[in-house]
Order: structure tokens, then C-alpha cells, then sequence
């Protein structure tokens, strides 16, 4: 390890004792975050951030202006991006019954995703979700468990790129995505409670 190296003049039982330490502790996390490739989007993977936090990373919330995200997609022409906020675990309280979308992790790095159910295969969105592999485009997943934690909104996880696998169906398009970075094992959790078929 790069510290323990660094640390040349300290006893060797001491440099163990450390290495030990630094070892048992990264076990210990949920999850190390990652800094995102794209040096213009000033997120990390696995990072949990607001809808708010997110939209100022986009651009889209600036210090004059807060972005009224009310959905759970949002395309953004500009950056050619598209960006799916997901929530594993909804209440019937919270969400209209045409928005319980099944969304969930089939595994490490595959996702099941619903789109909207105004979403057709023909529709021009649609067409983008499943045809489009420019290498300009990019489908962004943040994920979360449920809407509330300790009775505010619980932030998104950041899961990154996407990339279309597969699709069935229309109104909604229900898509496998694979993802560039593993799906944390909480997300897969709380998808193994929710998968519904």
C-alpha cells in the first residue's frame, strides 16, 4: 500500500499494525466511490446526492434558478444525456398507480428498467432508448431504496453508464441496461425484495 510505503522510517510491526488497520477498514464500507470519466459532470459513482445536487451538476440548477424536477426521466439535448431517478422500494402512499413501475437490479450488473408509460417503441424517445449507441450519448442511473429516510426525501446513488441490452413490450418499454460500474449490493438487496413478475 502506498502509505505504508511511505512510512519507511516507522517499525515494520507498526507499518503491519497500519496496513492491517487500512485493510479490515475498506472491507468495513458500503461502498468506495469513484470519480465519474467525465471531467464535465463533477460527480462520483456510488456517491448519494439530492436531486437538487445533481441538477446543479447538470447545469440545469444555478444560485438564480432551481430546476422543478417532477419526473423520473429528464433528457438533456444539450449533453445528449439521459438520466432515469429510480426508486427501488415505492409506496403506494407516494406514487400513482401508473408510475409503480418494476424497476429493479437482476443482478451486479444488469438493470430492469420501465420507461414511462406514455413511452412508445416508436416514439422518438423510445427510438433514443434503444437505438441509439452514438458515442456521445449517455444513460445515467441514480438510484435509492425508497422515496423517505428519517422523513425527508432520500438522495439518489449515483450508478453511472448504462448501456441498452435488450427490450420488450411498449407503454411502457421495458429495457435491460448493463452497467459500466457493479450495481452495490444494498441496490441488489433491496431489488431481491422487490422483484415482482
Amino acid at each position: 500500500m502506498r502509505i505504508v510505503s511511505e512510512l519507511s522510517g516507522v517499525s515494520p510491526s507498526w507499518q503491519r499494525g497500519t496496513a492491517f488497520c487500512l485493510s479490515y477498514n475498506r472491507t468495513k464500507l458500503k461502498t468506495i466511490e469513484i470519480e465519474y470519466e467525465d471531467p464535465e459532470i463533477p460527480l462520483d459513482i456510488y456517491a448519494s446526492y439530492s436531486v437538487q445536487q445533481i441538477m446543479v451538476a447538470f447545469g440545469k440548477t444555478t444560485q438564480d434558478y432551481v430546476y422543478p424536477m417532477r419526473e423520473g426521466v429528464l433528457y438533456l439535448e444539450e449533453k445528449h444525456s439521459d438520466l432515469f431517478f429510480i426508486t427501488i422500494n415505492k409506496n403506494e402512499e407516494d406514487y400513482l398507480p401508473s408510475t409503480m413501475y418494476n424497476d429493479y437490479a437482476k443482478n451486479s450488473e444488469l438493470f430492469n428498467w420501465k420507461s414511462q408509460s406514455t413511452t412508445g417503441v416508436n416514439t422518438p424517445t423510445g427510438q433514443r432508448y434503444i437505438n441509439d449507441r452514438s458515442p456521445g450519448h449517455k444513460v445515467l442511473l441514480f438510484a435509492r431504496e425508497s422515496r423517505q429516510q428519517y422523513s425527508h426525501a432520500q438522495p439518489y446513488i449515483f450508478l453511472g453508464n448504462a448501456r441498452y441490452v435488450s427490450h420488450k413490450g411498449s407503454n411502457p418499454i421495458q429495457i435491460v441496461w448493463k452497467m459500466d460500474h457493479e450495481i452495490p449490493e444494498r441496490i441488489i438487496r433491496q431489488s431481491n425484495l422487490r422483484v415482482v413478475n
